[in-house]
C-alpha cells in the first residue's frame, strides 16, 4: 500500500514499514523536516486569502500544477475561483507515485526502452534508465514483472520560479519588503523561469515469480517550464533520477 503522510504528525511518517530502512542511509531528522516543511507550504497555498488576494496568478499557475498531475482539465474562471478547487499535498505525491511507477516500468519491460522516452528526457533518466535495465536483468532474469508491495513518498522542495520564493516569505514581510518580492513575481510574469519539484522514492518491490524483495531509495527531480502569464507552460518532465540504495533479501529484518 502506498501511504502519504504529509501533515500528519511525525510519528506517522515514522511508522512507516519502510521507515526505519531507509534512516539507515538517510538523515532522518534533515528528511522529516524537509517533507513535512515544503508539504506544509504546498497546502498553506490554498488555505491563505491574504495570499491569494496579492499573487493570485501565482496561485492559478500551482493549479494547473495539481490538474496536470491528476490527468484533469484546467477549470474555466479566474484565480480565486480556479484556487477553490486547490490540491492538497497528497495529491501531488499521488501524480509523483504515477511518474516514479513510469519510471521503474520503463526500466524493468522486456526489450528497449527507447521508444518510451521522448526527445524531452533527460539525460539523467536515460543514464538510469540504462543503469536499473542492466542491473534488472543480472537480479531478475526471470522476472518480466513487478509488485510495488510498499512505497514513501517524500518532498524534498518545490523551487525554481522567484515567485515561489516570494511567496513562502510573503505574509512574514513589512510592506517595503513586500513591494520588491511582488517585483520578483512580475519578473515571472514576464520572462518565466523553470518549475521544480523534488521528491525521495523509498521502495519495496517484488518480482514474481521470484521470492526476492528489492528495496530502493531514488531521488526524483520533476522539471517544467513556468510563468505567471499560462502557469505552467509545457510539459512535466523527469528531469533527474538517481538511486541512492538499492538492496534484495528473501526477507528484510525490521
Amino acid at each position: 500500500n502506498c501511504t502519504y503522510p504529509c501533515l500528519k504528525p511525525a510519528a506517522m511518517v515514522r511508522s512507516h514499514p519502510l521507515w526505519r530502512w531507509a534512516t539507515r542511509t538517510l538523515d532522518p531528522e534533515v528528511v522529516l523536516h524537509e517533507h513535512l516543511k515544503t508539504a506544509s507550504f504546498v497546502d498553506a497555498v490554498g488555505r491563505s486569502s491574504t495570499v491569494l488576494k496579492a499573487v493570485s496568478p501565482v496561485l492559478v499557475a500551482f493549479t494547473r500544477v495539481s490538474h496536470w498531475i491528476r490527468g484533469m482539465d484546467f477549470p474555466a474562471g479566474d484565480g480565486p475561483q480556479i484556487v477553490r478547487n486547490w490540491n492538497t499535498s497528497e495529491e501531488f505525491l499521488e501524480g509523483a507515485e504515477q511518474a516514479y511507477r513510469y519510471a521503474l516500468r520503463t526500466a524493468w519491460e522486456p526489450g528497449d526502452p527507447g521508444p518510451e522516452l521522448d526527445v524531452t528526457s533527460s539525460n539523467s533518466f536515460r543514464q538510469w534508465i540504462k543503469e536499473q535495465k542492466t542491473l534488472h536483468d543480472q537480479d531478475f532474469t526471470e522476472s518480466n514483472e513487478f509488485e510495488m508491495s510498499s512505497l514513501l513518498l517524500l518532498f524534498q522542495s518545490v523551487a525554481g520560479p522567484k515567485s515561489l520564493e516570494a511567496l513562502q516569505e510573503f505574509q512574514e514581510l513589512p510592506s517595503l519588503d513586500r513591494e520588491k518580492l511582488m517585483a520578483e513575481i512580475q519578473q515571472d510574469f514576464l520572462h518565466g523561469s523553470d518549475l521544480k519539484l523534488g521528491l525521495l522514492a523509498v521502495a519495496e518491490v517484488r518480482h514474481p515469480p521470484l521470492k526476492q524483495l528489492e528495496r530502493r531509495i531514488d531521488r526524483l527531480l520533476l522539471r517544467s517550464n513556468f510563468n505567471l502569464a499560462e502557469g505552467i507552460s509545457s510539459d512535466f518532465h523527469i528531469a533527474e533520477l538517481d538511486n541512492k540504495k538499492r538492496q534484495i533479501a528473501e526477507h528484510f529484518d525490521e
